[in-house]
C-alpha cells in the first residue's frame, strides 16, 4: 500500500523551520510522504530559510499568503493551494498559524482532502483586538473549524478559549503539549559555548536574556522599563534582547529616552537559541499574549530559570516560585523586583534552574509529542478508513 501523503501548511518560512519541519522529519522516518508549503516573500531571510528547508530535503511549495487580510490576494492564495492538494492527492493537510490555517483549511476542504487537521497555537481573536475585528475574526475561526476534523492546541487554557467561543466542541480541540527537542536545548551541550564573547561581556555580569519577535504583543516596552529600574539599582546589568520584528526602532529610541541604551543589547535574529540562552543569568518576557510560550520551555530546559507574566497558558508552563517568577503583565517594577530578588539569590536561582529543566523533561518532551500527534493521526485515519503500512 502506498504511503500517507501529509501536507504541512504555514504562513512564513521560520514557522516551517522552527515548528513544522522536526516533526516533518519524524513523519519521514516512519514512512509518511511530507511536503511543506509557506510563502516566501522575497526578503533575505525568508528566502535563506526557503533554502534551507530545501537543503534538508524537504519538498516545499511556496505559495503567496499574506499575514493581513486581503481578500483578493487570500482568493489567490486559496486558490493555487486548492490546485496542488488536488494534484498531489494529500491524505492529511495540516495548517498552522491563523492565516495559513483559514486558507489551508479552506483550500483543502475544497480539494475534499480526507483529513483536515488545524494546529492553534494561540486563536487570533484575543481582548486587545478591536471589538469589530475581533468579531470578524471569532466568524473566521468557527468558519474554517468546520471544515477541520481536528484542532490542536498547546495548552488547556488555549482549548477552553476556543470551546467558549464556539470554535468547535471539546471532541474536536485536542491539547497536545508543545514539545522541545532535549537534546539541542541540553546546557551541558553548549557549556563553555557561551556567546558573552561576542558582546563583549564577562563572564560575571549579570545577563538577562529575552527571545522574542519585536512585536507589540511580547510586552517589550514592558521589559525596557523594568530594565531601566534594575540598571539603576545595579548598573553593571546587562539586558540582551534577541530578535527582529516591526518594533525594533521604536525600542532601541525608547532605550535611549530611558537611559539604558549602554545596557541593552539588541542582538537581532538568531538561529542559536540554546547559545543565546546558555549565556543568561535569567530569562525574562513580560508577555501580553501566548499560545503555549515555547521559548519559556526552552529556557527552562537550559535550566535558566525565568520571569514571565502571569496568565495562561504561562502558568501551565512555568511553575510560580519553583521554575521561574510569574507577576501580573504590564508592571514594569514588580517585573523589576522579580529580576533583583533571583539576581541576588543565587542559591535560589540554582534551585530553580534544576527544577526548571527538570519539569521540561517531564511534561515538555518532543518525542512524546511526535508520538501523540502520529496517534491521532492515526485515529483519523482509521475513522475515514484509510490505512498505512506499519514499520
Amino acid at each position: 500500500m502506498r504511503p500517507i501523503k501529509v501536507l504541512q501548511v504555514c504562513t512564513v518560512p521560520i514557522t516551517a523551520k522552527v515548528f513544522i519541519s522536526p516533526f516533518a522529519r519524524y513523519l519521514t522516518d516512519k514512512g509518511y510522504r511530507v511536503a511543506i508549503s509557506c510563502s516566501d516573500n522575497g526578503s533575505d531571510s525568508s528566502g535563506s530559510l526557503v533554502t534551507y528547508l530545501r537543503e534538508e530535503g524537504f519538498r516545499l511549495k511556496t505559495i503567496p499568503m499574506r499575514r493581513e487580510i486581503s481578500p483578493l490576494a487570500d482568493a489567490i492564495s486559496i486558490g493555487r493551494l486548492y490546485r496542488f492538494i488536488r494534484t498531489e492527492g494529500f491524505d492529511i493537510v495540516h495548517t498552522q498559524t491563523s492565516k495559513a490555517g483559514f486558507i489551508g483549511r479552506t483550500a483543502a476542504w475544497l480539494a475534499r482532502a480526507p483529513i483536515i487537521v488545524h494546529t492553534a497555537h494561540a486563536f487570533p481573536f484575543h481582548p486587545y483586538l478591536r471589538p469589530s475585528v475581533r468579531k470578524l475574526y471569532v466568524y473566521l475561526e468557527r468558519l474554517a473549524g468546520a471544515f477541520a476534523d481536528l484542532i490542536i492546541v498547546d495548552t488547556d487554557a488555549v482549548q477552553q478559549y476556543g470551546i467558549v467561543h464556539h470554535i468547535a466542541g471539546p471532541a474536536k480541540i485536542i491539547t497536545v503539549n508543545m514539545g522541545i527537542d532535549l537534546a539541542r536545548f541540553d546546557p551541558g551541550v553548549w557549556s563553555g559555548q557561551s556567546l558573552r564573547g561576542e558582546f563583549s561581556l564577562g563572564p560575571s555580569t549579570p545577563l538577562i536574556v529575552c527571545v522574542a519577535r519585536l512585536v507589540p504583543d511580547k510586552g517589550l516596552e514592558c521589559l525596557l522599563e523594568a530594565a531601566a529600574l534594575v540598571v539603576g539599582s545595579r548598573p553593571e546589568c546587562k539586558f540582551l534582547i534577541a530578535g527582529d520584528g516591526p518594533l525594533r526602532e521604536r525600542l532601541l529610541d525608547e532605550a535611549v529616552e530611558l537611559g539604558i541604551e549602554d545596557s541593552v543589547i539588541f542582538a537581532g535574529f538568531r538561529d542559536d537559541v540554546p547559545r543565546v540562552l546558555a549565556a543568561a543569568d535569567l530569562f525574562v518576557l513580560p508577555t501580553l499574549r501566548e499560545g503555549f510560550g515555547v521559548v519559556f520551555a526552552e529556557a527552562m530546559a537550559m535550566g535558566v530559570p525565568v520571569v514571565g507574566s502571569k496568565m495562561p497558558p504561562i502558568t501551565e508552563v512555568v511553575k510560580d516560585g519553583e521554575t521561574g517568577i510569574l507577576v501580573p503583565p504590564n508592571q514594569p517594577r514588580l517585573f523589576a523586583e522579580a529580576i533583583l530578588s533571583l539576581l541576588e539569590d543565587e542559591a535560589k536561582r540554582r534551585e530553580m534552574a534544576q527544577a526548571a529543566r527538570a519539569r521540561v523533561q517531564a511534561l515538555f518532551d518532543e518525542r512524546s509529542n511526535f508520538e501523540r500527534m502520529e496517534s491521532l493521526y492515526q485515529d483519523l485515519l482509521r475513522q475515514k478508513g484509510l490505512c498505512r503500512d506499519e514499520n
